[in-house]
């Protein structure tokens, strides 16, 4: 969901080897800015703070930043067209995957959705866990001034999707909006944890 770190932070605790799976070269390109510790990177060390105080850790932040780099293997584009999404580089089966908002945003309809989760799903063991997260009723979203599409869909869509894709839903929550927005309309933050019980 872009270049992002956060989610890496609490990852890095249990993952020892991390694929971060990019959508675009721009995201990618700042992503490997940060994870090099490169001049001109984006300053992720706030969101660091927030997770260390989260977990009762209020020292070491750098260290848990450090050690979110270190897990990172490497950084992949992701080409949702390809039967591989990841071609060309063949990517052993995952035992987490964690998919946020983004596929509602490469979607186009239902059926590309249901589409993009098999081949998300292909990456990822039998018995191997998905993590994810979308936002039930969503039809745009603004950066600025420019609209954007996102896919529309709510409870029964996804739990069918995900299901039809050889997963078993181990948990699902939905927390509703608290304030109406002019950035996005969606009306709920959908998070699930599902397993994969079956290749499809």
């Amino acid at each position: 969901m872009g270049p992002l770190t956060f989610h890496l932070l609490t990852a890095c605790d249990f993952f020892k080897e991390i694929n971060v799976i990019e959508f675009t070269d721009a995201n990618i390109r700042e992503f490997e800015m940060w994870w090099n510790m490169e001049p001109g990177a984006a300053d992720w060390s706030h969101i660091a703070k927030i997770v260390c105080d989260l977990e009762g850790k209020s020292e070491g932040w750098d260290g848990k930043e450090d050690k979110a780099r270190r897990a990172v293997k490497r950084v992949v584009k992701c080409d949702l067209t390809k039967d591989n999404p990841s071609e060309p580089v063949v990517l052993s089966q995952m035992d987490c995957l964690l998919c946020m908002y983004v596929l509602q945003v490469v979607s186009k309809d239902h059926q590309a959705y249901r589409n993009n989760l098999k081949k998300l799903a292909s990456m990822l063991k039998t018995g191997g866990h998905m993590l994810l997260v979308g936002t039930y009723n969503n039809s745009c979203y603004m950066i600025g001034e420019q609209k954007f599409f996102s896919l529309s869909y709510d409870e029964e869509f996804i739990r069918e999707a995900v299901c039809d894709a050889g997963f078993i839903i181990e948990n699902l929550e939905a927390l509703p909006t608290k304030k109406s927005s002019n950035i996005s309309d969606y009306d709920q933050v959908m998070f699930m944890i599902a397993r994969k019980e079956r290749e499809v």
